[in-house]
Formats: C-alpha cells, structure tokens, sequence
C-alpha cells in the first residue's frame, strides 16, 4: 500500500440548487454542457482526481485493470416522488457522477455504473429517474442493477457481526483483482450510522435478504466486517449539496459546494464527518473501521478543510424533532439488549433512563419506523394528528412483571398498553409473540425496513410516501415493470440453480461459520462457493420472491385508494 491522501476541493461559488437529482431533458447537448454548473462541477471533480492522481499515480493503476466498476448511492430517488418538494438530495448528483465517469471512462475503455437500490424499488427505475441510463449511454458504460445478478459467496473469519458475506457476481472481480472500485457517495447524515459516505456505501453490494440481516445495534459492525472483503480502490465524495436528516428519508439541502477525493475510504469519511460539524471519534461505524485497523494515521490531507454545519439525523420518536410534529404518538420501550439501562424500581425512571432505553437498537427498528414518519412530513397530506402507542423492546422485567416506559419514565404494563385507547404498533420480534399478537401494527421481522414503512403507513391510515401511484410520476410507469423485470431476472437465476440472496431470515442474532482451522481463522476472508441449489433451495427462493411481489400488491392497493 502506498501513502493515503485525502484531496479537498471547493467548487466556485455559485446558484447549484437545481438538476441535483435527476439529469434535465438536455442532457447531452451543447447547451447543457456549457452552463455554468455544470462546467464548475466538472472542473471541480477533475481536479480532485487530478490531484490525486499526481500524488499516486491513479491513472497508471486504473490502466492495470480489466474494467472500472463505480458505485453511486441510489438508495431512494427523490424527484417527483410524491413529497413536498419536487426534489431531496438524498443520493448522488447526476452532475458530480457523469464527471467522475468521463474521469476514469479517459483512462479505461471498460467502465460499468453499478448499483442496487433500496428494496423494494429497483436500481433500473433509479438509473431511469435520474438519468444514469443517458450517463452509460453517452460515454458506452455498462449499466448494471446489481439485484439482478448471480452471488459470490465468503467466509470473513475476523467479522463480528457479517461472518458469511454474498456479493453480486461483477463484485466478485473487485475481490479477484480483476476489476478497479470507486465509490461516488452523497455527503449527508444518515438515521442508523450517522453519516452515510464512502465504506458505508458499499451496503448497496449486498443483496437484499442480507442487508436486513444485523439491520440492527450491530449495523456498525455489520459495515465495519464488509472492508475485509474489499474496499473502495478509489472514493468520490459528492458534497456540492450535501442532504441533512434523517436519510434514508428525504433530506434538507445543504450547500456545501466541495468534492473530496481519497484513495483511503476511512480517512475520506473520518475528514467529511468532521467537515459536516460532528466529531467522528463519535461516530460509531468509524469507531469500528478503527478497531479493526482499517484507517491510516499517515493519511495527508490536502486542501482547505473546513467546516459547514449539518443537522444531525435523529434516531428518534421519543425526543427531536418527530416527537415534537407527532404529539399523539407516544413510545414506551422496554430493551433489554445491548447495555440498556438496568431498572429495578418501575415507579423511580427518569426521562434520560427512558431515552436510553428507545436507543438500544438504534440501527434495527426503531430508526426505519423514523424513517416512515419522516416520510411523512415531507409528504403533502402529513398526519401529525396520528394516536399511536409504539412498543420498543420485550419490557423490563421486575419482579415478574414486564414494564414500558414512555419518555417521562411513566411506566406501562401490557395491560396498560392495551387498554390505553391508542392503536399501538409493536417494533419488531424483540418486543415478544404476545405483543405482535395483540398490537394493531406489529412488524414481525426483525429488522425489514420496507415493513415498517407499511407499518407505518398503515397506521396513519393512508400512504403518504414515494409509493404514492398518484403524485409519483415514475411509479407505475417505470417502477412497476422494471420491478416485474427484477423478480424475473432473480427468478431465473435461481431456477438455474444460481443463489441470488440468502434466505430470508430475521432475529437478533449472529450467522456462524462451519468451524475453522487456526491458520484459516487468522485470514481476512475464504472463498465459500455455493453448491447448485436444490430443489427444496430453489422453492425457498422463489417463496422469498414473494417478498418482492407483496410490494407490487402494495402498490395495486395505493393505486385502487388513490383513484377511488
């Protein structure tokens, strides 16, 4: 490994707030070429990557390699998606993204855009919306939805939490040597991690069954086990408007107007969440980056740091911002996981006790059903009216008796609850089979963030977010088929045999390797092929494919609400 640098760049100041997320009609033209944005942002990207390049021979090294696989964060597109305003910058810009192709498509003949977007919505409709599909197009780029492809299989003995890890075929070429990673992230926070930047972005490699695998207080961990596998050969931070919330809900514009540049993805994130105003010895997913030996105290930073404040996302019901907009919504948690607060006298907690045991599993359950209730308030009919009772945890037990508390420290039994008056919705399979049993909205998986934005949705009576059939103009015309296509593209695969996902599993544990020798157990990862499926593997995946189709039967369902 040779010296890690960091490059920053500031972009001129200018009017960027506009085309951040999807490319316009001109795209291509000589007239959309020569505005000024766009002529800014490119220059700034080339030289970010310049000067990179002059520091560590980036084109030399690109040339080596069979093909340039980049990656955008395409988890939710926002642009006329049915929310108030006509669009969020939650993923990257299309302006920074097609500089960063043209960069390397110069110095490589065999570029592949490649992405997976948040189920259930598909990476083809996100490469339509935004304007990818003309990006592959106008420079002869591969355009690869990477949910649509056959899986490579690991072993990661070292990982705490992603000991078994699968990853898209074209991926597996990163592993082999054979292909060149750059990851091109949004600069903005993120409701279970904090900031989303450049290792983080590689959850979007893994296939869906598996990321909600540990979506939970081990999340960081989870991230964190992915770099012994691969890591991005080259990161682009996208920070000319940076998105500040609770991602992956829609995100507050911040200009930022700057591009980093790394070739050390740890010390890219670690420069980026100081700049966004936090102190990344803070953030959790970097703490474990570091435990684990991944960053580089050596790494030389390059240009003007400095620092443009972002609202920080706020992983909850109980305090911030969502409780202040839904007074009606009360949350009474009971964890008892990952070092919640011991209570032995029910009628002595206090708020900040409370509070502490809300964010016991910050990563799980409780940060996707905040992601629904975001979506609500941007969306243009919010229910801030809603009465809901949402149950967090299994209850504290004291002398046999099990207790919730809300944020006053009140406490609730299950009889409480129930009889409270409230709809109630149970968080998960944490809370028990006796609450999911009784609760108006339980989410039974643990954790699927899709179902706790239905769950969600649910409770508040209607839908109010990107599923919207009416004010999404992409829904039914380009979601819809390119997720009919998905399901059979995954299909295929499987009936040939091939794995696509792992079975849908959920709990809060942790997947264990077969055991291992001691020479084996020292190495970052091991090659683990998946055997041709068999018959009773192939009925288990097509059934998980179900999943999908539920989201088709969830849309017919809004579309049938929203026209009658």
């Amino acid at each position: 490994m040779g010296k890690s640098y960091v490059i920053l760049k500031d972009a001129p100041v200018m009017d960027y707030m506009h085309d951040y997320v999807a490319l316009p009609k001109n795209y291509g033209s000589y007239e959309y070429f020569h505005r000024e944005d766009v002529k800014a942002i490119r220059e700034t990207v080339f030289a970010a990557l310049d000067d990179l390049d002059a520091r560590t021979g980036l084109t030399e090294e690109v040339k080596g390699y069979k093909k340039v696989i980049i990656k955008p964060n395409l988890v939710n597109v926002y642009h006329k998606a049915g929310f108030a305003e006509e669009d969020y910058p939650e993923t990257t810009d299309p302006r920074v993204f097609e500089a960063v192709v043209n960069w390397f498509r110069d110095r490589n003949d065999h570029v592949v855009i490649a992405e997976s977007s948040g189920k259930p919505f598909p990476a083809s409709a996100s490469f339509v919306i935004t304007g990818y599909d003309r990006i592959a197009k106008h420079y002869g780029c591969e355009l690869v939805p990477l949910e649509r492809r056959p899986v490579a299989r690991y072993m990661l003995p070292k990982a705490e939490v992603m000991k078994e890890i699968l990853i898209p075929d074209l991926f597996d070429e990163i592993v082999t040597g054979d292909a060149f990673y750059v990851s091109v992230p949004k600069m903005k926070t993120n409701i279970y991690t904090g900031v989303t930047l450049g290792f983080k972005n590689a959850m979007g490699t893994i296939p869906y069954f598996l990321r909600e695998r540990n979506h939970t207080h081990d999340i960081n961990k989870k991230l964190a086990d992915m770099l012994y596998l691969f890591k991005p050969n080259c990161t682009v931070i996208d920070g000319i408007i940076g998105g500040e919330g609770s991602t992956p809900a829609p995100v507050d514009p911040v200009d930022v107007h700057m591009i980093v540049a790394s070739n050390q993805s740890v010390e890219a994130d670690r420069i980026t969440t100081y700049m966004m105003g936090f102190d990344p010895n803070e953030n959790k997913l970097i703490q474990e980056a570091d435990k684990r030996g991944f960053g580089d105290p050596d790494v030389e930073i390059v240009g003007n740091v400095r620092v443009t404040k972002f609202k920080p996302a706020c992983p909850s019901l109980m305090r911030g911002e969502l409780h202040e907009k839904y007074p009606n919504v009360v949350v009474v948690a009971g964890h008892t996981l990952n070092g919640a607060p011991e209570i032995t006298d029910p009628n002595n907690v206090t708020p900040d006790q409370a509070f502490a045991l809300e964010q016991a599993c910050v990563g799980g359950c409780l940060s996707s059903v905040g992601f629904g209730f975001a979506c609500d308030d941007q969306s243009k009919t919010s229910h801030y009216d809603a009465k809901l009772m949402i149950i967090v945890g299994s209850g504290v037990k004291i002398n046999g008796t099990r207790y919730w508390f809300d944020g006053t420290g009140k406490p609730y039994t299950k009889e409480d609850i129930f009889n409270s008056g409230y709809r109630t919705m149970a968080m998960g399979m944490c809370t028990g089979e006796d609450m999911l049993a009784e609760a108006t909205f339980p989410i039974k998986r643990c954790c699927d963030p899709a179902e706790c934005l239905n769950a969600v949705s649910n409770s508040l009576g209607t839908v109010t977010s990107q599923l919207n059939p009416v004010t999404n103009t992409s829904l039914v015309p380009v979601a819809v088929p390119k997720l009919l296509s998905t399901i059979y593209w995954r299909s295929k695969w499987i009936l040939q045999g091939k794995a696509v996902d792992v079975p849908q599993e959920h709990g809060d544990k942790i997947w264990e390797l077969p055991p291992l020798s001691t020479e084996d157990a020292k190495k970052d990862y091991i090659s683990w092929p998946i055997p041709p499926l068999t018959t009773q593997q192939k009925i288990g995946g097509l059934t998980d494919m179900l999943n999908l189709a539920e989201s088709l039967t969830g849309m017919f369902g809004m579309i049938k609400y929203y026209t009658k």
